[in-house]
């Protein structure tokens, strides 16, 4: 079991890694923006693994709570370490470094997540047993804005590349290593749950508790690993759109999940998880509320992250006792 952990995080360390280097050679090659090479690229290949343990624990285990908690609990995890990240490298980081393109996904993945808490008010008092349109909206609206997103181009301040010299490699050859090593990350983000799953089952902790903690931090190790890196070197453009776009995808599965559960999700699901989902969508409005007093002037003591958080402790205190 510890050693099925170790392997599974040793590989994602080192795949994540050279996933951000091919991320940000990607935006050279392309042209666009690097938030939206992070969002898009980044953030869709760092989001596999919550979406295969999200899919299995629905539509295998029947445990809509275990699978939603993952993904909400994912979302809360990926603004923590962004909060954690920009508290130990934020002295490297430029103060327009902050561009509203970078945010872009962030206010995206708000919109979706005030979506999904209508959905669930609306399910749990209606009793309906069919949310089709609302999973087709989703998909649309995840679609649609990552193409409005594509097409502002790039930003004029944008943080230089990770990358010391230009990349010899071709599109497509970056194109397939992304694939490889966004194959590695899958298969050890699977492995990594799992290992995880039978150490929080020892515990004797309950599910709800577990999909939303143990099994959310094991899948987001991916976007801890690119957003440590990324933030090291100053990159907060395509960092911010990683967490962002990787919580929009998030969001995003949380529709294919409904689609593969008997019956309606929103429905299913405890009260708890509007608890983590409104909490998502508080500490994203506080990171943001930073992020534009940041674009003005340096923050010598970045408050906001510091409030991020004491707020994701507080509020695994308060899941632990309910």
């Amino acid at each position: 079991m510890w050693s099925r952990f170790v392997l599974a995080s040793l590989v994602i360390f080192f795949a994540g890694r050279y996933l951000s280097d091919l991320a940000d050679e990607t935006a050279d090659l392309t042209g666009l923006s690097k938030g939206f090479i992070g969002a898009l690229i980044l953030g869709v290949i760092t989001s596999l693994p919550e979406l295969i343990g999200t899919l299995s624990a629905v539509a295998y285990k029947s445990n809509p709570d275990l699978g939603v908690g993952n993904i909400f609990g994912s979302n809360l995890f990926n603004i923590a370490i962004l909060s954690f990240a920009v508290i130990l490298f934020g002295s490297r980081m430029k103060h327009n470094g902050w561009q509203w393109r970078s945010n872009f996904s962030a206010y995206l993945s708000i919109s979706l997540s005030a979506f999904l808490v209508m959905l669930i008010c609306m399910y749990k008092t209606s009793g309906n047993t069919s949310a089709i349109w609302a999973d087709i909206f989703i998909l649309a609206f995840y679609v649609f804005g990552m193409w409005i997103y594509s097409r502002q181009g790039t930003e004029e301040s944008e943080s230089p590349s990770l990358h010391r010299e230009p990349s010899r490699r071709g599109l497509k050859a970056n194109m397939a290593l992304i694939v490889l090593f966004g194959s590695l990350v899958v298969a050890a983000g699977v492995l990594l749950a799992d290992a995880c799953d039978n150490i929080a089952r020892s515990t004797h902790l309950t599910s709800t508790f577990v999909g939303s903690l143990f099994m959310a931090a094991s899948t987001s190790l991916p976007e801890f690993v690119v957003t440590m890196r990324l933030l090291r070197l100053g990159n907060i453009g395509m960092a911010t759109g990683n967490i962002f776009g990787s919580n929009l995808m998030n969001l995003t599965i949380v529709g294919l999940a409904d689609l593969a559960y008997s019956g309606t999700l929103y429905g299913a699901v405890t009260s708890s998880q509007m608890v983590t989902l409104g909490a998502g969508i508080l500490m994203s409005g506080i990171f943001l509320s930073g992020s534009l007093v940041r674009a003005g002037k340096k923050v010598v003591l970045p408050l906001d992250n510091i409030c991020i958080l004491v707020l994701y402790l507080l509020i695994y205190f308060w899941l632990y006792n309910h």
